[in-house]
């Protein structure tokens, strides 16, 4: 014999039915409902729960023979890049990590990008940003105040899975009012709870994923947005003179991190439309792609290395925002002492305040 067991709308707890009310009551955080309530609820959470669907259309093609014919391929035996170039340009370096242990090797006809962005920020224009993120950092550590200098400059394309789609979202929320007021010696407080329903469509165009193993996932995403509008179709002759890093993760592989990335912005833009209550909390999210498709394109990226007391340190400049990042450290010495400084100056002003105050009577 099954048990129907229904939850508490505000908690999630068990519902008993009292039959002296005639109502289902939480033994946890004390809430009331009629069973009309109870059931209603139960029917959208049922219904949201199946709408739920992400699927994509995986756009994955190889290079023509032709194409292959004049493509060239090199791995390095030092990080264990793949690299790729076109028939004119002769690699020395690794155009990843710098190292000169790369070899030529049979290029096969695997995934084909089909748009490529040109690097817009040229080389003299890197090594100024990499000059100039130094000038007013007052919480890098010391070792950075002086004498910084580039150590390797690289150019180099990075593969990325573009993904676009239409999400159509249901979500619901746990919300309160909460609303005081005294009543002889007593502070009465009143709690109103609402389950808060939204729906609605958000589209997602080129929304990138890296598909390589050898870039930081938090590194590509920092040097974020690029504009697909000015990227042209890619063949073996756009990447003359430079190296592109061969996508090793295929769209597949990239999809998780292109729905958490749909879900997280689908959450934050629906939940920003909540408003009005004292609480709200998160309940439920139920998300169905359409029309989704991945596409493979080529994205520039400049790789600048500094090393400093025998570490080396990195700088990635979109090739063409000149958006950066690094991951040089602040000095959280440093950044304790302007604290302790801020913290100090606020007392300061608020000693001072209340004295000002006293000696004109507004505090006794």
């Amino acid at each position: 014999m099954s048990v129907l067991t229904y939850k508490c709308p505000s908690c999630g707890a068990p519902l008993t039915y009292d039959g002296s009310k005639q109502e289902l009551t939480c033994g946890s955080c004390g809430n009331s409902f009629t069973p009309d309530v109870v059931r209603e609820v139960a029917e959208i959470e049922s219904q949201d729960t199946g709408f739920e669907r992400m699927e994509w259309d995986m756009q994955d093609g190889p290079f023509s023979k032709a194409e292959a014919a004049h493509t060239r391929a090199y791995s390095c035996s030092s990080c264990g890049s793949q690299l790729m170039t076109d028939e004119t340009t002769v690699a020395t370096n690794c155009a990843f990590c710098g190292s000169p242990a790369i070899l030529e090797v049979q290029f096969t006809e695997e995934t084909r990008p089909q748009v490529i962005v040109p690097f817009l920020i040229s080389k003299e224009k890197a090594t100024q940003m990499f000059k100039d993120y130094f000038k007013g950092k007052r919480l890098l550590p010391n070792l950075f105040l002086k004498n910084n200098h580039i150590d390797e400059i690289r150019q180099l394309y990075v593969p990325y899975w573009m993904f676009s789609c239409q999400a159509d979202a249901r979500l619901t929320y746990n919300a309160t009012q909460v609303s005081s007021h005294r009543s002889g010696d007593y502070e009465v407080t009143r709690t109103r709870h609402f389950l808060v329903r939204r729906a609605g469509t958000l589209n997602f165009a080129d929304l990138p994923v890296d598909a390589s193993s050898k870039m930081d996932n938090n590194i590509t995403e920092s040097i974020e947005p690029y504009n697909l509008g000015n990227g042209i179709p890619f063949s073996p002759e756009t990447l003359s003179g430079t190296l592109a890093n061969r996508a090793d993760q295929t769209p597949e592989q990239c999809v998780e991190r292109a729905n958490q990335r749909v879900r997280n912005t689908t959450e934050d833009v629906f939940r920003s439309t909540v408003q009005g209550y004292t609480t709200v909390v998160p309940r439920s999210t139920s998300i169905r792609i359409k029309d989704g498709s991945s596409v493979p394109v080529l994205l520039p990226v400049w790789v600048i290395t500094t090393v400093k007391n025998k570490k080396t340190y990195t700088f990635a400049i979109n090739g063409q925002t000149g958006e950066l990042t690094t991951d040089i450290p602040y000095s959280k010495a440093k950044f304790h002492m302007w604290l302790w400084g801020v913290t100090g100056m606020i007392g300061g002003g608020a000693s001072i305040a209340a004295y000002v105050l006293a000696r004109l009577g507004v505090l006794r």
